[in-house]
């Protein structure tokens, strides 16, 4: 079994009998003398060879046509490029170093001579590198396909030595690179630990002391099976795993650049949480989000699912260009989806070719002309929700609605058409005629408020407006009425009304509105927002004769426009009535708008039209709780995706077609040639990537690192497998098993491999310190979001709800009015003060904290966690002071330990019993005597301080809105409030091990 490559230093490997010194691939291994000659072992061009080439010679003679120009043409990318005849030399013969012009060139003495020169930027060759090269030569100079870039075969299961260690084939590809290396696997773990591990892996959050009892009281076989099928089933396992995918995704409450304002895309992170749960095939849950909108039919779930096209960051900045941005949106999409879906950094080849990698710049624009045509406009308005969108009610809303929807229809199919025709032939009509339309010139103040609060004079009548006859269609929307920012336009028009009678007057503006009848004020909306029709709706009294309506329409920043409509909705209900009576040939969808119009302006007395209109207004009320949420909405035809010269919106070069980069296949045959078809491409089961990608991100999440470590690259830039077998073949059990992302889980997690002790020895230490070899179980430093939830869980304050809007903890002052933009109070950004919650909504599960892109949640950044102003598939875990600082001192953390004291104190007597009921209850183990020891006398030098100063037992019980229970002793209290926190921070408990 051949294992690891470029980045392991110093580590031999056995293939067959003969040692290989993989060093050599990354230049940090043993040493070897220069000019040596090649030794007489198998080298492995994908592991060994192609490392070298692509750091040290790619950049000049690699995919980057362009570049390869620049140094005379050589390219060493392919084997019928590097060995063809130039002439007078070869720059590789295979199987000749003396006739290989490359082998001279890398171990020329002049440095002049030498490749890769001193001037190109990358690291010279070492002599193990060189070494390699020519050993490589010597053999015939093979190359193969990048490994990632081949259809994943399901390997043979490899022999083993230690049969009884082996719990699943997992176990027979790690156990041989072990043995190869002479390592033996670490023990099982006991019980506890495995409980905690699996409960923490899966779910996020820790067991409690009921289930760690539970789960050691249960000595039947398969016990840890049942564990894991309970934890899979658990709805916090949904939960957390969405979190992986929210960093994959970029999620973000907001839109992410310039006022950086709330928008509304939460409902697809609850998809996403219900996806997980439900264990919808993964090729189903990429394909929804790729193209859930293109679907036959697409469900309500389908088409939230497609918001992730909509997730890259947006502005509406003045001065922007519209062009520029949506080429940069495409950008993104294109981007993301090459590193969530196929592990490629594709934008490497958006200025020009790949340098490592077979992506052209052409098919780069292929993958972009997929993404480039989306309805929604390149800008987004600062608006809550930039069209298209869709409203996404709960299962319970829906619930809801279909009973009412049923009582709806049996009342509308109750209607007789005679009562219908009777009630047309008698409704009386005054008939009302509008004058022509006017509009003002503009006016303009400093700011958006002031602007819509000024009286310019058309309210008053005042001499000197301007006004110039226009041209308004009633129910229809005027875009760019205005022109300008911070400015006003009014529209006048007057009524002629036969009688004294009510109407209504609807409308919608692009921002605020204004509207008087006869110069008295009806509608006041200042507010900043998109243009809906009807919006705003305000019964006025017409009095007998003419009645002048005046419109005052004013624009923040942005985009601006206007919409009306005039008139009563009886009198067209009526008026369209009548005309369905007399046509001939009425069909279902006309009886039913009959029988809606008869049960709402019919006679006001009659039952069955009182019971429609309360069935229809509860159904509005109900509708005005459900949120919306962005989608994807592909234009009716496609919108040209032009080649643009580096990469530059303003640079046009030629049209390009959707299509597929070469080396990774192509569209099936009789796959749509858009987002769905992309989609079928790479969820067919030959896909190099697609699988792989993800098993190798579900590997990161048990172990803290990839099989592939670059997670994020599968190019020829990123690590060789650690286990290449081992990712084949869950990658092809993956598919096998219908892409369930459970049983992918729960197989990695069965293995003897992963429950393995995590303790370590010095020589694994030296030899593996990243614990490549699996040959221990995983120790790594929990996320953010565990560790605020888990301290949340042991206080007992953590809220068991799952979905909704994006919530507000606890959080320093002033963050977000750091990098908020100051304006008006009206239009200024929406995020840039923030309001804390209170309530429930303190003690939300991480995932539900709302997400500003430009001041993510702090705690969760102290940990690590991304911006989410890009794609990120693999955190960072740093070590630092800041982290302890916010861990102790963070109100939230400081409020969960006081109520981790408050639950300890109320579940035990004595001191020795309530230390150890809070030692078990976070590490699930109990303590030690010499443990238990160091926390009794930690709790009495705190209760000694408390009861020396009781004011500061007072003030340190009064962090956090939580109400204390105040039969509590306050110095006790405190002590073990002080005790419950340095628990929360113990290295064992913040680390998955």
């Amino acid at each position: 079994m051949k294992v690891f490559g470029k980045g392991f230093a110093g580590v031999a490997f056995a293939a067959g009998s003969i040692l290989i010194v993989v060093g050599a691939a990354s230049g940090t291994g043993s040493s070897a003398a220069a000019g040596a000659e090649p030794l007489d072992i198998p080298v492995d061009f994908n592991r060994d060879v192609r490392p070298i080439l692509s750091e040290h010679c790619y950049p000049c003679h690699g995919p980057d046509k362009a570049a390869t120009a620049k140094t005379g043409g050589l390219r060493l990318d392919s084997f019928d490029e590097a060995t063809k005849d130039l002439g007078d030399y070869f720059a590789i013969a295979p199987g000749s170093l003396e006739d290989s012009f490359l082998v001279e060139r890398i171990d020329a003495e002049d440095e002049d001579f030498r490749m890769p020169p001193v001037d190109a930027n990358v690291k010279p060759l070492t002599p193990e590198q060189r070494q390699t090269l020519k050993s490589w030569i010597s053999q015939g100079a093979k190359y193969d396909q990048h490994w990632a870039f081949v259809a994943p075969e399901k390997p043979e299961l490899p022999k083993v030595e230690n049969w009884g260690w082996v719990r699943n084939p997992i176990d027979r590809f790690i156990l041989t690179g072990m043995e190869e290396e002479g390592f033996r696997p670490a023990p099982e773990a006991d019980k506890a630990t495995l409980l905690r591990r699996a409960t923490l892996a899966l779910t996020g959050l820790p067991p409690t002391i009921e289930q760690i009892d539970a789960y050691l009281s249960d000595t039947d076989q398969g016990a840890y099976e049942r564990l894991i099928d309970r934890l899979l089933e658990s709805p916090a396992y949904g939960e957390n795993q969405a979190r992986y995918w929210m960093d994959a995704v970029r999620y973000s409450d907001t839109h992410g650049l310039h006022f950086d304002n709330e928008r509304s895309v939460w409902p697809f992170r609850d998809w996403v949480v219900k996806a997980f749960n439900a264990d919808l095939p993964y090729s189903d849950f990429a394909t929804w989000q790729l193209a859930g909108d293109l679907l036959e039919e697409p469900t309500l779930d389908q088409k939230i699912a497609s918001g992730y096209i909509r997730l890259h960051p947006t502005t509406n900045e003045g001065g922007v260009i519209a062009a520029e941005f949506q080429a940069n949106n495409t950008f993104d999409r294109v981007e993301t989806t090459g590193t969530v879906f196929m592990g490629v950094t594709i934008g490497c080849a958006r200025c020009h070719d790949h340098r490592y990698d077979p992506l052209t710049q052409e098919e780069y624009f292929g993958m972009y002309a997929f993404f480039n045509s989306t309805v929604e406009g390149p800008l987004d308005g600062n608006l809550l929700l930039p069209a298209p969108v869709i409203k996404a009610p709960s299962e319970e809303q829906r619930a809801v609605i279909a009973g009412y929807l049923k009582q709806q229809m049996a009342l509308e199919q109750a209607v007789s058409l005679d009562d219908v025709r009777a009630w047309v032939d008698e409704a009386e009509l005054s008939p009302i005629t509008i004058s022509k339309w006017q509009k003002s010139q503009v006016y303009t103040a400093d700011e958006f408020g002031k602007t819509h609060d000024t009286e310019f004079g058309p309210e008053t009548g005042a001499a000197g407006v301007k006004w110039a006859d226009t041209e308004v269609m009633l129910g229809e929307a005027l875009a760019t009425v205005v022109g300008a920012e911070n400015s006003s336009v009014y529209f006048r028009t007057v009524l002629q009304s036969s009688i004294d009678q009510q109407i209504e007057v609807r409308a919608g503006s692009d921002d605020s509105l204004r509207i008087w009848h006869n110069r008295a004020l009806v509608l006041d909306n200042k507010t900043s927002r998109g243009l809906t029709p009807d919006s705003d709706i305000v019964k006025v009294n017409l009095t007998q004769g003419a009645n002048e309506l005046l419109f005052k329409v004013t624009n923040g920043i942005g985009p601006d426009g206007f919409y009306a409509a005039i008139g009563d909705r009886r009198r067209e209900a009526v008026e369209s009535s009548l005309a369905l009576v007399e046509k001939k040939d009425r069909t279902e969808a006309d009886l039913l708008t009959l029988s809606q119009a008869y049960l709402e302006y019919g006679p006001q007395e009659m039952a069955a039209g009182q019971q429609w209109r309360e069935v229809r207004q509860s159904i509005s009320d109900l509708d005005s709780q459900i949120p919306s949420t962005m989608v994807a909405q592909e234009t009716e035809v496609p919108r040209p995706a032009m080649l643009l010269d580096r990469g530059e919106y303003d640079h046009p070069k030629h049209e390009v077609k959707r299509a597929i980069p070469a080396a990774l296949g192509a569209l099936p045959e009789d796959a749509p040639v858009n987002r769905l078809g992309l989609a079928q491409w790479l969820t067919q089961s030959d896909n190099p990537l697609a699988a792989r990608v993800f098993v190798n991100r579900v590997w990161q999440q048990h172990f803290g690192t990839g099989l592939v470590k670059t997670s994020e690259n599968f190019g020829s830039q990123g690590e060789w497998p650690s286990h290449p077998e081992l990712l084949d073949w869950l990658s092809r059990e993956f598919v096998d098993n219908g892409w369930s992302v459970k049983a992918l889980n729960k197989t990695i997690m069965m293995s003897a491999a992963y429950r393995q002790n995590a303790s370590t020895t010095s020589e694994k230490t030296a030899t593996d310190p990243e614990n490549r070899f699996i040959s221990h179980g995983p120790r790594f430093r929990m996320d953010a979001e565990v560790i605020r939830d888990q301290a949340l869980f042991l206080s007992g304050l953590l809220v068991d709800k799952i979905g909704g809007k994006g919530v507000k903890p606890y959080q320093p002052d002033g963050l977000w009015k750091a990098v908020g933009l100051v304006g008006d109070g009206d239009v200024m950004s929406n995020t840039r003060i923030f309001v804390q919650d209170h309530g429930d909504s303190l003690y939300r599960r991480s995932l539900y904290t709302f997400w500003k892109r430009t001041s993510p949640p702090p705690t969760m950044a102290v940990f690590d966690a991304p911006t989410r102003e890009a794609c990120v598939v693999r955190r960072s875990r740093t070590n630092t002071p800041l982290q302890a600082l916010a861990t102790m001192n963070d109100p939230q953390f400081v409020e969960a330990a006081r109520h981790f004291a408050q639950r300890v104190m109320a579940g035990a007597e004595t001191d020795r019993d309530r230390a150890a009921l809070a030692f078990r209850s976070a590490t699930a183990r109990q303590p030690s005597e010499k443990e238990l020891g160091v926390l009794l006398r930690f709790l009495h030098a705190e209760r000694s301080k408390f009861f020396g100063s009781p004011e500061n037992a007072k003030s340190l019980l009064a962090i956090g809105e939580a109400e204390r229970n105040t039969a509590l002793n306050e110095v006790e209290h405190a002590a073990w409030t002080v005790v419950c926190s340095m628990i929360i921070n113990l290295d064992e408990v913040l680390t998955i091990h």
